[in-house]
């Protein structure tokens, strides 16, 4: 009975943690297992052995993009030459679709069977991807109930597993956050949440800090508090502050992002995992997105999406506000939270819906992956 080894690579800090919760529930399953390939701190924690590490997938900038590209499929043939001399049993891609679609197909193509987990946002960009998919996956796992239509469609092995973050948040107790960041329980509180990558927080934060001077012109009383992921990010956000020389006051907090968000009225957010998080905690949300121009223009070129957080995909219509780009101004964005204050109805429209999609989501998705990892190790024997 040999050790089975799976190949596993997750590329930041949210598919990170999809891959410990994978791996926690293969190892409550008593399954005899190693996981080797590239792995953040939370997986490694749990055995897993880091190849490479996690942020060697980040491409660091659109300037050196030839030699960046160069670097990173050099990095997938390293890979994909250990994954094959290590024999391992199965891959799991998490996420990261560019690199991992191409290394699935690598490996598929010698016989290792390979899940991928998260499907890529195929709704929001043009359908070239589902055939790249189909040549290279041997089963998804989706965390999204509006992704199974396209898999099955194009007849592609898949399964909604749900989201593991509606398993881990619940409705977080409103009056102990508050308490412990010192907040009143009759205080109007705003979360401000610049984004977790040093240049979001750069195109951010100044117009965060705008957008929360005009609130408190209109609401003098309101408080506001930022969560903090990281010392870089913490310097960005209080560099904002300083030149924007203002008296209101922002508490900076560091990482507690799930009690912030638990403690606040409504969110102003960056797009990304954040707002699928505030949501499962029940808060109306505000969605600003401002990326370079060469990312805005080949989104543009080659999305066909409306909305770009996925809130907005998981209802028929639109659900929350959301700026993009020039659209992002402090006024656009004061305007929509101060609309969740003053609206209570819009308000409790907004998250009555946010606690269906919790719901939806809440399947145990860990123990679902973990359950499929387990099946397609059968099959191989």
């Amino acid at each position: 009975n040999h050790m089975i080894r799976i190949g596993m690579i997750a590329g930041e800090s949210s598919s990170e943690h999809l891959g410990a919760g994978l791996i926690s529930a293969l190892q409550a399953k008593n399954l005899d297992f190693q996981v080797i390939g590239i792995c953040g701190p939370a997986m490694t924690a749990l055995g897993a052995q880091s190849l490479f590490p996690m942020d060697s997938l980040n491409i660091v900038g659109v300037e050196g993009l030839a030699r960046e590209f160069r670097r990173i499929a050099r990095l997938r043939k390293e890979i994909v030459n250990e994954f094959v001399q290590s024999n391992v049993d199965i891959f799991v891609g998490i996420d990261a679709p560019d690199f991992n679609l191409s290394v699935e197909r690598q490996l598929k193509e010698k016989g290792i069977p390979a899940l991928h987990y998260v499907s890529p946002t195929i709704w929001a960009w043009r359908g070239y991807r589902i055939h790249k998919i189909k040549k290279s996956v041997s089963k998804m796992l989706t965390i999204y109930p509006f992704e199974s239509q396209i898999y099955q469609q194009h007849n592609i092995p898949f399964k909604y597993v749900g989201h593991p973050l509606a398993d881990a948040l619940s409705e977080v107790d409103f009056s102990d956050c508050r308490k412990h960041l010192g907040f009143q329980e009759e205080d109007i509180v705003v979360a401000i949440l610049p984004g977790s990558r040093i240049n979001e927080v750069r195109r951010l934060s100044g117009v965060f800090v705008a957008a929360a001077e005009l609130m408190h012109s209109r609401f003098p009383g309101v408080k506001f508090a930022t969560p903090i992921a990281s010392r870089e990010t913490g310097e960005e956000f209080r560099n904002a502050l300083r030149q924007h020389g203002t008296s209101i006051d922002i508490q900076v907090v560091e990482n507690r992002s799930h009690e912030v968000m638990a403690a606040a009225d409504v969110v102003l957010l960056a797009s990304g995992t954040a707002a699928l998080e505030a949501a499962l905690i029940g808060k109306p949300v505000v969605v600003a997105y401002r990326v370079s121009k060469l990312t805005y223009f080949l989104v543009k070129l080659l999305g066909n999406t409306e909305h770009y957080s996925v809130l907005n995909h998981l209802g028929k219509t639109a659900i929350i506000p959301e700026f993009i780009q020039r659209d992002a101004t402090a006024q656009n964005l004061a305007n929509a939270v101060l609309r969740y204050l003053d609206d209570k109805e819009y308000r409790e429209t907004v998250v009555k819906k946010f606690q269906d999609f919790h719901r939806q989501l809440r399947c145990n998705a860990n123990q679902k992956a973990a359950d499929e990892v387990i099946r397609m190790l059968n099959q191989g024997d």
